[in-house]
């Protein structure tokens, strides 16, 4: 539909068919949509707390048959899909398995949703580019050096030749957020190390551009209302910090010191790691002139984070000042 008095068209796509809605990510589109009135199926893969996932429905994304079918009898307007093995690491140790998720997949998806009309939105990765000193524009040839940016190209290219029209691929970078588990972003994984005392080592020369979960979501909500965005774009914070910098700003935020954290090089990375991408920046032009969100900065991001709820009393026992957080039910 138009809404009243906007010079932007947008229509509302009511119902909406979520992939890896229990992720890092799709937690918050999930939330996102759900402030705004959108009647969500929520879909995950992996087992999780059946009790905060009741209205949740699992479903394997490698079973054709079983994905065709519940979609086909559910048409819905839209499906943003979310659900991907993200970890590198995971990927490189079961390749194939993750091919499956990470391109197949999102090809059928696609291609469902070009059958059923409805709108598709994609989640990509900054990983798809090799990292250099410049901002990567969403029309600059990307050369990925892992096998997970190799996939998340390779998905990028299928669902973009099964679907022509109403579709974006969005480009994203490394979030922080909080987690349905409180294990998946970087702040609740500085906190796992924290607890276990295992040691915290951040490269100091690998730039990235975080941003927000709840940013994107406002991103991806929007683009799903907007019809004459389609194609390839690039989403990021308005920031660019190494890994290392970012560590210390999170021990700072919870009141740690960052003593805690060890200075690293991507040049010493494991050779079983495969090699990392040394500055992955993001041109966000044009999107960010044409919708209504905008960038979020690091000191934003940091302030939305929380301490997972089952880590609070070990987090006021062992913060340095837990005065720096106050616990939010």
């Amino acid at each position: 539909r138009i809404e009243p008095g906007s010079k932007f068209i947008i229509t509302r796509y009511v119902n909406v068919a979520l992939f890896g809605a229990s992720g890092l990510l799709g937690w918050s589109i999930r939330q996102e949509l759900k402030n705004r009135g959108f009647h969500i199926f929520e879909y995950y893969q992996n087992p999780g707390s059946e009790k905060i996932l009741q209205s949740f429905r699992r479903l394997d994304l490698t079973d054709e048959q079983q994905v065709k079918s519940e979609l086909l009898d559910l048409w819905p307007d839209a499906i943003i899909n979310c659900a991907a093995i993200s970890s590198p690491d995971a990927v490189n140790k079961d390749p194939n398995h993750a091919r499956e998720i990470n391109v197949y997949a999102a090809q059928r998806l696609a291609e469902i949703s070009s059958h059923l009309h409805a709108r598709f939105i994609h989640i990509s990765s900054d990983m798809v580019f090799e990292g250099s000193d410049r901002a990567y524009r969403s029309t600059d040839n990307p050369n990925p050096l892992s096998e997970y940016g190799l996939q998340k190209l390779e998905a990028e290219k299928r669902v973009l030749a099964a679907a022509d029209e109403n579709i974006v691929v969005l480009r994203i970078t490394l979030l922080n957020g909080n987690s349905l588990r409180g294990n998946r972003s970087p702040h609740e994984r500085i906190f796992d190390s924290l607890k276990k005392k295992n040691p915290i080592i951040l490269f100091d020369d690998e730039y990235r551009q975080p941003c927000s979960t709840e940013n994107v979501a406002s991103v991806v909500v929007e683009l799903l209302e907007r019809p004459n965005l389609n194609g390839i774009f690039h989403w990021a914070g308005s920031e660019v910090i190494t890994r290392y910098e970012l560590g210390k700003k999170i021990l700072e935020r919870f009141g740690f010191s960052s003593k805690y954290i060890t200075r690293s090089s991507v040049h010493n990375c494991p050779e079983h790691l495969g090699k990392r991408p040394t500055n992955l920046t993001l041109e966000l032009s044009p999107l960010v002139g044409k919708i209504k969100t905008k960038p979020a900065c690091t000191s934003q991001q940091l302030e939305g984070l929380m301490v997972p709820n089952d880590l609070f009393q070990w987090y006021r026992k062992h913060a340095d000042d837990p005065s720096k957080y106050v616990l939010r039910i």
